[in-house]
């Protein structure tokens, strides 16, 4: 995954100040990120959408 993709995923909910995907030291991808919306409630609208559902086999909590 790319964090441009990523990033597209949430910007649907609101305004990001945050993304980031996490790698290894030799860039391979460890399967997680986190996403920072500018509001709660933006948060809590892209964690209604997404919780507990997958991107690739990654699942959204």
């Amino acid at each position: 995954m790319k964090e441009e993709g990523f990033r597209q995923l949430f910007t649907t909910f609101g305004a990001l100040t945050d993304c980031s995907l996490k790698f290894t030291k030799d860039g391979k991808f460890r399967k997680f990120g986190f996403i920072g919306f500018k509001s709660e409630e933006e948060a809590q609208a892209a964690l209604n959408h997404f919780n507990k559902s997958f991107i690739d086999t990654s699942r959204i909590t």
